[in-house]
């Protein structure tokens, strides 16, 4: 029994006498990716989304990251609404007619400190069809299938590139 007693009193000591523990440094501030910031240095990032292999939105941003407190790291708030002709079966229940406008939106909705959550819905009037996350790497080309036919793909841009920003 005096074994890991002497153990737990061991890494208890080894823990409190480390440098970490007489450092009067701050520890390092939480900085998290946000899109649309307000950054100099920030990853140009192109957007496509894909609906039966049609494009039916596409814009680029900035991805900054800031301190999670900082005021100019904004970009959370800002969300893009489209529209886009009917016609598709959004998870295998809700079926839009070619002559409905669907209504998609893309907000963050959350920031990390590796990447951004991207939310992504789509709805008519009368019903949401589809409420779901992209996880966007800043920097880094990702993709994800948001439904059947449904794809969102964000890749980093060279300031050369950048697709027009819709508002």
């Amino acid at each position: 029994m005096t074994i890991p007693k002497t153990s737990s009193i061991l890494a208890l000591l080894l823990v409190t006498l480390s440098p970490v523990a007489f450092s009067q440094e701050p520890l390092p501030a939480h900085r998290v990716w946000f899109w649309f910031g307000d950054c100099t240095n920030g990853k140009l990032m192109g957007l496509e989304l894909f609906v039966e292999g049609r494009i039916v939105y596409h814009s680029s941003f900035r991805a900054c990251l800031m301190e999670r407190s900082d005021a100019s790291a904004q970009g959370e708030s800002k969300a893009r609404a489209f529209h886009f002709s009917g016609g598709h079966n959004f998870q295998g229940l809700y079926k839009t007619t070619k002559r409905e406008q669907v209504e998609g939106n893309i907000w963050e909705a959350g920031a990390d400190p590796d990447d951004i959550l991207l939310g992504v819905s789509f709805a008519t009037p009368n019903q949401v069809l589809l409420n779901t996350i992209h996880i966007v790497k800043p920097g880094k080309p990702t993709q994800s299938t948001l439904d059947r036919n449904v794809t969102i793909k964000t890749y980093p841009l060279r300031p050369a590139d950048e697709a027009p920003t819709h508002k």
